[in-house]
């Protein structure tokens, strides 16, 4: 039973640490990230990648990893001024935030309540920032006392990276690359064979994979965007009878990727 309508919901846009996908990418990144992490001796770990790529999975995956053992401070949204960061560490370590203390009293506190406790603050979009934000990062970086790891985009990180506040820093950069066809086959896959999707996933050949893997250009959300159309229309052929169109075929591929704007006619 080919249930289109159900497999297509597991390549919805949505970060679930549950669907993690161990590329070779992904892989690589998590263990510098991590290894950054335990030996503490840089205070800024940066991620850099294309949008799309996996930078926010691999970044839930880890803060959800140390929950366990350490305190992870989970920002996914970085649009605070910096008392709003200030806030955020005070209620993570469940102390009263008083708005009334200037802010030197505040960052004094701080430093005294973290300071010899084992806590990483993860940042995701963090070229969202500002340059007031990213001062008052550097500046925690520096007291030694805090650990970020700042996820961003490609071309406005290798940017950020050149400014004053983090060219002469310690810190360790992570580069976060595409999907190789192969890689792009072995995800759809594990992905619908996880759900017992089977036969929906033995109409998918390594040739298709490929041509996906060039319509997305191995974007790790891009192909998803592209597995859900292609399900949305496997399915509407389903339900009409359109016969023609019962499998994948280059057809149908090429219509989904006109759906998403990986080609335009």
């Amino acid at each position: 039973m080919r249930d289109y309508e159900k497999a297509k919901e597991l390549f919805k846009d949505i970060i679930d640490a549950r669907y993690y996908f161990d590329s070779t990418s992904a892989e690589i990144a998590r263990y510098k990230i991590e290894n950054a992490i335990e030996e503490r001796n840089a205070p800024l770990i940066f991620l850099i990648g294309d949008p799309g790529v996996g930078k926010s999975y691999i970044l839930k995956l880890i803060s959800l990893e140390l929950e366990k053992k350490s305190l992870s401070i989970f920002i996914d949204h970085p649009f605070f001024d910096k008392r709003d960061l200030l806030k955020i560490l005070y209620e993570a370590k469940n102390l009263k935030f008083d708005k009334n203390i200037n802010f030197n009293e505040l960052k004094e506190e701080l430093l005294e309540s973290y300071r010899g406790d084992k806590h990483t603050i993860f940042i995701d979009e963090a070229q969202l920032l500002n340059e007031e934000q990213f001062e008052l990062i550097r500046i925690l970086g520096d007291t030694k006392v805090f650990q970020f790891v700042l996820s961003m985009h490609k071309e406005e990180g290798d940017a950020i990276l050149e400014k004053k506040h983090f060219k002469s820093r310690t810190k360790v950069v992570v580069e976060y690359g595409k999907l190789h066809h192969s890689e792009v086959y072995r995800y759809i896959q594990s992905a619908l064979l996880l759900e017992n999707h089977t036969e929906i996933s033995q109409m998918l050949s390594s040739k298709n994979a490929k041509i996906i893997t060039k319509y997305s250009q191995g974007n790790f959300r891009t192909v998803k965007k592209f597995i859900y159309s292609l399900l949305t229309l496997l399915e509407y052929a389903k339900k009409n009878g359109l016969r023609k169109y019962n499998n994948i075929n280059s057809c149908l591929l090429k219509m989904s990727a006109l759906d998403i704007g990986a080609i335009h006619d």
